[in-house]
């Protein structure tokens, strides 16, 4: 069963980054919560069998950071970078 919910939140984290890539700038009202949300997921599930969802996870975080500009990026870039290291 943890194999099925891992592949859901895989999946998720995916269709979130993809859903950010295509509407851009309009998700900002969203950014910060989504982009700690998804950087709190990254110290929760540290363990070894979570390693591709926490690829999936940075990935997403990458696509979305991206999405909505480096003007909306700049002021978490620390965060996020602290986070990924």
């Amino acid at each position: 069963m943890k194999e099925g919910i891992s592949m859901a939140k895989e999946n998720a984290a995916t269709a979130l980054a993809n859903l950010v890539e295509i509407v851009e700038a309009e998700f900002m009202p969203f950014f910060n919560d989504t982009l700690y949300l998804l950087m709190g997921l990254l110290s929760e599930f540290f363990q070894p069998e979570y390693k591709q969802f926490r690829g999936q996870v940075i990935e997403a975080v990458t696509i979305i950071c991206n999405a909505v500009g480096i003007e909306n990026f700049r002021p978490v870039a620390k965060d996020v970078i602290d986070v990924l290291i």
